[in-house]
């Protein structure tokens, strides 16, 4: 379900997809934001995210954000984690919190919670914790539930209420038609504060020209336009992070684990899509179809198997600011792989010099490996000029083996 009906009828939506999306020219701004709700849901929010960046969250049901609505009631902290039981059932509400934004929030069965928090025993938090009733979550070692090293808990909360049923209704939370959103963000709407400053300017060049032409004096030419030549370096970096996918991947991975009757095979990644080729345990094709419908997921059938298809929505990066030297940038993941995963796993491919950069194609081999240690690969790529291009893996007994593409960029 994409939303929580509270006791008083108010929906509180877990968007279909968030991103965040430049505002630097409106007009490519709105083209995006149009052709995303196409495919997300028609009822939006924008809230800025700095100065040139807008943080959008698309839906196809009206309502208020569930996450956002329960991070501002905290005060907003840079990483949170909230988790509240719903009375009566198996359940529990959860959002998670990081670097600002939520990057994850629902109701969730209380079994799957430790899965959902488990990512996190592999980075470096900060979490301010917060829980109500009856939740698989404890700050101290308990059986059954799931707990953080101290060092990244910034404070732990038990409260004597539920926040859901009081949470208020905050109207920049409230989703809303696109139209409605853009009219009220001024994009896309009448420029008439532009229009009366462009016909004064178009006033002040009549005047100009006719007073220089009056004096026979030749206008100069309008200089060329520069060609920025890192264009294509930056589009290349302005790709999801490295580590995002990863992440995403395991999340889709987890996610697959819980067919009902069948289970995954060959699970490969490339161009956002998360692929697994699927065997059934003596399960029928009808309940394949109804897992999928309630995952989001599109069940292939082709004549050499069956296969099932996941988008994965990481978040791209900004431009970047620097450009590192191709054989720095080399070593660096080379020095972090190894302290993850020692040994000679990586083959170059040929150099290719683009001009004022170059890049190299990577093949990463792994072999029965555990989905913790593949996120702690996806964590040595941060901050690096990297792109994952092909992800494909086998499964066998929980193990993982096979191989990552990626591409290295730098001058």
């Amino acid at each position: 379900m994409s939303y929580i009906t509270r006791e008083d009828g108010e929906h509180f939506v877990i968007p279909s997809y968030r991103d965040v999306l430049s505002a630097k020219q409106k007009n490519i701004l709105k083209r995006d934001i149009l052709m995303l709700s196409q495919n997300y849901g028609e009822y939006i929010t924008m809230q800025k995210k700095g100065t040139a960046q807008f943080e959008v969250a698309f839906s196809p049901d009206r309502g208020y954000l569930l996450g956002e609505s329960i991070w501002h009631y905290f005060k907003r902290p840079l990483e949170m984690i909230y988790c509240e039981a719903i009375p009566n059932t198996t359940e529990a509400i959860l959002v998670i919190v990081k670097n600002g934004s939520v990057y994850l929030d629902g109701t969730f069965p209380l079994d799957s919670i430790p899965e959902e928090l488990i990512i996190f025993l592999t980075q470096q938090n900060n979490f301010e914790i917060y829980i109500y009733g009856d939740v698989p979550i404890s700050q101290t070692q308990q059986e059954g539930k799931f707990n953080f090293e101290a060092t990244s808990i910034k404070s732990f909360t038990v409260l004597d209420k539920p926040v859901f049923p009081t949470l208020p209704l905050l109207k920049i939370y409230q989703l809303q038609l696109v139209d409605i959103v853009l009219k009220s963000q001024g994009i896309g709407v009448f420029p008439a504060k532009q229009l009366l400053l462009g016909i004064v300017v178009l006033g002040l060049l009549w005047i100009s020209w006719s007073y220089i032409t009056s004096q026979r004096v030749e206008a100069p030419k309008e200089a060329k336009k520069e060609v920025n030549p890192y264009e294509a370096y930056n589009a290349s970096l302005m790709t999801p992070a490295p580590e995002d996918v990863i992440n995403r991947f395991l999340e889709k991975l987890r996610v697959l684990f819980t067919m009902p009757g069948w289970t995954p095979t060959v699970i490969t990644y490339a161009g956002g899509t998360v692929s697994a080729s699927v065997q059934t345990l003596a399960s029928k094709t009808e309940e394949l179809n109804e897992w999928a419908k309630q995952n989001n997921a599109t069940v292939d059938i082709q004549q050499n198997g069956i296969y099932v298809h996941m988008n994965i929505d990481p978040a791209r990066r900004t431009v970047p600011t620097y450009i590192y030297p191709l054989k720095s940038v080399l070593a660096h993941f080379i020095d972090r792989l190894s302290n993850v995963y020692p040994g000679n796993h990586l083959k170059l491919g040929t150099f290719d010099n683009k001009g004022v950069y170059s890049d190299v194609p990577i093949t990463i081999d792994v072999e029965d490996i555990s989905p913790i240690v593949l996120s702690l690969i996806g964590e040595q790529f941060k901050g690096l000029p990297i792109i994952v291009q092909t992800l494909s893996v086998t499964l066998d007994k929980g193990s993982l083996t096979g191989t990552i593409n990626i591409d290295a960029l730098g001058s």
